[in-house]
């Protein structure tokens, strides 16, 4: 008997995070989508090479997205207390390209607007699944760039 628990307690945090993963995979492909656009926030972050740090642009966001057309600032405010800063993670060769190019507000001269595609449902913590510059995947628009 004594075997059998402790199989059970060595295998149970494996178990817990496959089911915690599985959940979040699943409401990451089954939520809703929201588009919200986005302003640079340079945080002086030495760590900021592995990813881009955000603020959502509620003044430029279409609320109508949401149910009753009212903007949920507070269901996408940051937990760790910056409020209403997020990170999107992306591969370090192209994190500080992308970085600068979202607090100047260019890339490679060109004017670009940058959105974060969620899946959101109220109740449910808001999952970043897709960063957009103008309206495009960011890695079409980098793999564009470099084939020039």
């Amino acid at each position: 008997m004594k075997r059998y628990l402790f199989s059970l307690f060595l295998v149970s945090p494996f178990l817990i995070l496959l089911s915690w993963t599985i959940k979040l995979h699943y409401q990451k492909e089954t939520l809703p989508e929201v588009i919200l656009p986005i302003t640079g926030y340079d945080p002086r972050d030495l760590l900021s090479g592995h990813y881009i740090q955000y603020q959502i642009d509620w003044n430029k966001a279409d609320c109508s997205q949401f149910e009753g057309t009212l903007c949920p600032k507070r269901d996408f405010d940051n937990t760790s207390g910056q409020r209403n800063v997020h990170r999107f993670y992306i591969p370090e060769k192209d994190a500080v390209a992308l970085n600068e190019s979202l607090t100047k507000g260019e890339y490679n001269g060109e004017k670009v607007s940058f959105s974060i595609v969620y899946a959101y449902r109220k109740g449910i913590i808001p999952i970043p699944k897709h960063l957009l510059i103008n309206d495009k995947n960011w890695q079409e628009i980098i793999i564009n760039n470099k084939g020039e």
